[in-house]
């Protein structure tokens, strides 16, 4: 990651460990919480990777104080940084391209996860995951380029059973 300015190196290197931590869990065969915790980590990589273009192109992804505003809101003495919805508003702007929904598909599942009760939703939402890691991918290689691909490290997950779900089989296609 050299060439890169150290605070966006840092949040592209979180950006890329969280989004292949959250393929490890969803892989992982003893996994209960599966779908769960891949979206709560993908929402994590999607913000880093946001905050990461966000600072290279010198925008600082920070709520300020007020409207029109030099200050900055605080939080714990650090700057209260754009969510992930804020972060899809800013970037895509009145944009509404097929990654955008798919991120915004799971943004409401992530707040059900962390607020309110969740059902288990694996195999009718695998389309759907699959969808926001190629997305996320595709973003990471447009902005910084394909030697920072997660693509090297990632195969199809092995399956054990002799049928796959509905939603698994229209992935695949």
């Amino acid at each position: 990651m050299k060439g890169l300015p150290g605070e966006v190196r840092t949040l592209l290197e979180k950006a890329r460990d969280s989004a292949l931590l959250a393929v490890e869990t969803y892989n992982r065969p003893t996994a209960v919480f599966r779908s769960g915790a891949y979206i709560v980590l993908m929402n994590i990589a999607w913000t880093s990777l946001f905050h990461a273009i966000f600072r290279r192109r010198k925008i600082r992804p920070w709520y300020r104080t007020r409207p029109g505003s030099r200050r900055y809101q605080k939080i714990e003495g650090d700057y209260k940084a754009w969510e992930f919805a804020e972060c899809l508003k800013q970037f895509y702007k009145d944009q509404n391209p097929p990654a955008r929904r798919n991120a915004e598909f799971f943004i409401g599942l992530r707040n059900k996860i962390e607020h309110r009760t969740y059902p288990q939703l694996d195999s009718e939402v695998f389309g759907e995951c699959q969808a926001f890691l190629m997305n996320f991918e595709e973003l990471l290689c447009e902005e910084f380029g394909d030697k920072y691909a997660l693509k090297t490290g990632l195969v199809f997950a092995l399956q054990l059973s002799r049928s796959l779900a509905p939603a698994q089989n229209l992935a695949l296609i």
